[in-house]
């Protein structure tokens, strides 16, 4: 199940304890990331995300994502600190780019109804219907836009991630995390996002001063601050102080697409 082992192998303390397996870890991180993650929506966590900040705006994503990405530099102006986290949500990404679609594709069938092998085919006819590059990934993304049409998910979430942290590095000199996340975790499809667990919201995107662990725990913190109807875009996650020096912050993840486990050293520091 990935190269999870690579973390927690040998990481006990006591050398005669049994070694757990891969998916014990998994699912425990996972677990863990879900609770902190709502403590520190309400204001009780530390680490990565101690409280979160609800940046309430309307943004108007028909502008198009360089438009979108300057009103979000605006709407952080006097917020941020150097080491922050600013989670955004991946519908609002995915329709400033003009991935949008007829709200067929959620019902077309509805891709989190069917198995998981037959997405691939599945894509492969929106793709030709709509002139648009959709993988499985974007099908289980999909979501509810306007009266009658859908988003088709982020095009590049890693990419994305970097490019909103190094527009605000450049337009309000601060560097920050960017996560892009969503409500989705997989599961209904058996079929994990990230090639990992994820409960409540998954990280699809990220830039690369956050391990996976920490971006679960962001995401979660975003998702129970953003609410469903609150008109909270975007959220910023304050970390505690030690964690504010990480090294990496706002540079690219290092691989196209969206967050994988496939790509990375492992899910947490040890």
């Amino acid at each position: 199940m990935g190269p999870v082992g690579k973390n927690v192998e040998g990481s006990s303390m006591n050398s005669d304890e049994p070694t757990r397996p891969d998916w014990f870890w998994e699912i425990a991180v996972a677990v863990n990331a879900t609770f902190k993650g709502l403590l520190a929506s309400q204001g009780q966590s530390g680490h990565i995300c101690k409280r979160t900040i609800p940046i309430s705006q309307h943004l108007s994503v028909r502008s198009g994502w360089p438009s979108v990405t300057q009103a979000i530099c605006g709407s952080l102006e006097r917020t941020l600190q150097n080491g922050d986290v600013v989670v955004v949500a991946e519908k609002i990404v995915a329709a400033a780019l003009n991935r949008i679609g007829p709200r067929a594709v959620l019902h077309e069938p509805d891709p989190k109804t069917i198995p998981a092998d037959r997405l691939p085919e599945l894509a492969r006819e929106w793709e030709e219907r709509l002139g648009m590059r959709i993988l499985p990934l974007h099908l289980l993304l999909a979501d509810e836009y306007g009266d009658n049409e859908a988003t088709l998910g982020v095009d590049d979430h890693n990419l994305r991630s970097f490019e909103l942290a190094s527009a605000i590095r450049e337009t309000l000199a601060v560097k920050v995390d960017v996560i892009i996340s969503d409500t989705d975790t997989g599961l209904d499809t058996r079929s994990p996002l990230i090639g990992t667990v994820t409960f409540g919201a998954t990280p699809v995107g990220a830039t690369r001063g956050v391990n996976l662990y920490e971006a679960m725990r962001c995401a979660v913190a975003a998702e129970f601050t953003r609410g469903h109807d609150k008109g909270i875009p975007v959220v910023v996650c304050v970390p505690a102080e030690r964690r504010r020096l990480r090294s990496n912050i706002g540079e690219s993840r290092g691989y196209p697409g969206a967050l994988h486990i496939s790509h990375e050293p492992g899910i947490a520091h040890a």
